[in-house]
């Protein structure tokens, strides 16, 4: 080889080395067998021998609503792409959650306790098996193991066959019974478990507490209601016009290309509805898993947004009784939609459809499936987040079970940045940032304040937190530190490689710093892997010159505001990255302009800190000074609707906010003698009536609601 050709190939050796360079992580050993094994690798994407198994369902399903009762019948065919052999096929009966004597992490309807899924016939390979002999089936927790006669081979197909009965839970968790006519059907059939490369088969007993971990799969499934109820459902209905009263499905046809809202089934439609012929037909490919919707009183609005040049169906299903409110839900998803697919993350939307199905108003939450969800009500932020699920964890198919940060921070992440950034009509705060500190100011630095890393499957109480709030932070920090356009690409990169399969943690690290060309290891050591607490603080102000001294372990950028004496000054901002702390220093410089005429200055208003009192110069309590206040709002105050207290008491003089059952706290800036702000800006507070009502205006939220002093 020529000496020209050696330093031109050295030259690029070299260049690549110094743009990426790996973190060195903790690798637990589970991860370093799939490094070993080549399924994975460093670089974040799949290795050259990744695998995963798929599953075929052919299922026929009757659904009696007087009864609640669930009937149905599947054929499965299961292939093992695995290099292993498989003595047992491991298959999950999620009602078996509601079995007398199993483990549940949340209360149930007495009437749902029962022998749990009622399991008529078992059928591999042809051979029928006794459900009573323990050799060859048994059930543990919400799985059934179904012990083979001969090893299924690397390479091979089984075909199972099930018959069972079950009941719509009236537990409303996720799924069951809205009202007396309408249900939302999840996890109703016998579903072959994921084994996979790291774990081998998933055996986490399904108990309430944590999500899902699913294969790929195609469906084909035949539901039957009676005649006068609609269905929603994952999947193409293959059968509209055999179903459907020829009015309804001619519209439904006008909805499949078009921009504007279209109402299939209005008020008048629901006085006489008769179907044409009562068993639907959805067919789904590879998809995660698989739900239905029914009711014989919902109207049925739809529209479609193009991506990629083809038409996506977007549909919601609402209780008549609400309609006024939930008449924008379906413009919501096709903008949403719209700005998935190409801004953020600017991935095309993957299916040819979404429905969101809306069950009982005011719980809040929702639950998210391939192709639609069950939503408590119509809020915009709700919408979004389900809506987003769809990336994460349906075409990325994440481990909910043990990562379940790494779809929930996401869905709450994205949500929050496209309200920031694309609905125009939403109050904003000073920050994106500021968003995610109230729900983190009150858990940080607490013996339940965790490293993001930390298995879902251990997290309890802990879950909502660990899950939604922490993570989602984290990916803003993420969105800091590289900014929009670089964020995006590594985003953008991540959802492609692992689009329909399971990435680890480690592969959304090795991805984001593969992808940047950058040592991301001051991000993930502080926030993923230790425990710790961001905090900042004023060190000194003098002649312009402020010094921030981190006191803290995590790490956060340096955010500050300044208000001036001179009105006629504009206020001054700025965002210093977290990156300054990554050689572990403890103290950084910052000029502020116009040092003469500051009135004030605060640290890190808009991100998470220990000890907010002392990011403030001058200190609160001095500021309090110039304010007569009533030490007589100090109390609880309590939201009789929900039966959640608000906690007003006082700090080294100054005012606090707490709202424990949230996790919520933040010390009160007074605007006069009765009114006050929130240190992040994002909820104002009014004392009324003597201070026997507290009023809270959650501004980034847009919701106000009134309390009354306990």
């Amino acid at each position: 080889m020529k000496p020209k050709v050696i330093l031109i190939r050295l030259s690029i050796f070299l260049s690549s080395f110094f743009i990426y360079s790996q973190s060195d992580l903790y690798i637990p050993k589970e991860i370093q067998k799939a490094y070993k094994n080549e399924t994975r690798s460093k670089d974040g994407k799949p290795g050259g021998k990744y695998w995963q198994n798929s599953v075929n369902y052919k299922i026929d399903v009757t659904v009696t609503p007087t009864t609640r009762l669930i009937d149905g019948k599947e054929k499965v065919i299961f292939t093992n792409n695995s290099p292993d052999e498989l003595s047992e096929i491991v298959i999950r009966l999620y009602y078996d959650v509601f079995k007398k004597g199993n483990l549940r992490g949340n209360p149930v309807n007495q009437d749902d306790i029962s022998e749990g899924v009622n399991i008529g016939k078992v059928i591999v390979d042809g051979v029928n098996y006794d459900l009573s002999n323990l050799d060859q089936i048994s059930r543990f927790g919400t799985n059934m193991s179904i012990k083979l006669l001969k090893p299924l081979k690397s390479g091979n197909k089984i075909n199972l066959e099930f018959e069972w009965k079950q009941k719509v839970p009236l537990t409303q968790r996720r799924t069951g019974v809205i009202d007396d006519s309408t249900f939302f059907i999840g996890y109703w059939y016998p579903q072959v478990s994921v084994y996979d490369d790291i774990f081998g088969w998933d055996k986490i007993n399904y108990t309430f507490d944590t999500e899902f971990y699913n294969n790929l799969a195609n469906f084909d499934v035949n539901i039957t209601t009676p005649e006068n109820f609609l269905v929603w459902a994952t999947g193409t209905l293959e059968n509209s016009s055999d179903v459907l009263p020829t009015h309804i499905h001619k519209k439904r046809e006008k909805a499949k290309s078009s921009k504007e809202l279209v109402n299939l089934v209005t008020k008048d439609d629901l006085k006489d509805l008769k179907l044409k012929n009562n068993t639907w037909n959805f067919k789904a490919t590879e998809v995660t898993d698989f739900a239905f919707a029914m009711s014989d009183h919902y109207l049925w609005d739809a529209l479609s947004q193009k991506v990629s040049g083809n038409n996506v169906l977007i549909s919601t299903a609402f209780p008549k009784e609400i309609a006024e409110k939930c008449k924008e839900v379906t413009k919501i998803q096709q903008k949403s939609i719209k700005h998935f697919s190409e801004d953020i993350p600017g991935v095309p939307y993957p299916y040819p459809k979404f429905t969101t199905f809306i069950g009982i108003e005011g719980g809040g939450g929702g639950m998210e499936f391939p192709m639609m969800a069950n939503n408590d009500g119509p809020g915009k932020a709700l919408t979004i987040h389900e809506l987003f699920h769809t990336y994460f964890p349906m075409y990325v198919r994440t481990n909910e079970s043990r990562f379940a940060w790494m779809d929930e921070g996401w869905a709450d992440f994205i949500e929050t940045l496209i309200l920031h950034k694309y609905f125009k009509d939403e109050k904003k705060t000073s920050s994106l940032y500021s968003n995610f500190r109230l729900g983190m100011q009150g858990m940080i630095g607490s013996i339940g304040d965790l490293p993001v890393v930390t298995s879902s499957q251990y997290m309890g109480n802990n879950y909502g937190y660990h899950s939604y709030t922490l993570p989602s932070f984290t990916y803003a920090l993420l969105y800091q530190h590289l900014g929009e356009k670089k964020f995006i690409e590594c985003f953008r990169a991540y959802i492609r490689r692992w689009a329909k399969k399971s990435p680890t943690p480690y592969d959304f690290f090795y991805t984001f710093e593969n992808v940047s060309g950058e040592d991301l290891s001051f991000i993930w050591d502080s926030w993923y892997f230790k425990m710790g607490y961001p905090d900042v603080a004023v060190e000194s102000f003098k002649n312009g010159n402020l010094i921030v001294k981190r006191n803290g372990e995590r790490l956060v950028p340096i955010s500050i505001n300044v208000t001036y004496n001179d009105k006629k000054e504009k206020n001054y901002s700025t965002i210093v990255g977290p990156s300054i702390w990554k050689n572990n220093n403890k103290i950084h410089s910052i000029k502020i302009p116009k040092p003469d005429k500051v009135k004030s200055l605060v640290l890190n208003s808009d991100f998470p800190d220990f000890n907010e009192l002392d990011n403030h110069y001058p200190l609160l309590s001095e500021q309090y000074k110039a304010f007569k206040l009533d030490d007589n709002i100090m109390g609880t105050y309590v939201r009789k609707k929900y039966q959640v207290d608000i906690i007003i008491s006082k700090e080294n003089e100054v005012f606090k906010l707490d709202i424990p059952d949230y996790r919520m706290s933040s010390y009160l800036i007074p605007i006069d003698k009765h009114n006050f702000v929130s240190t992040d800006g994002t909820i104002i507070i009014k004392f009324r009536k003597d201070n026997k009502e507290l009023e809270l205006n959650f501004q980034n939220y847009n919701i106000t609601f009134t309390t009354i002093r306990k």
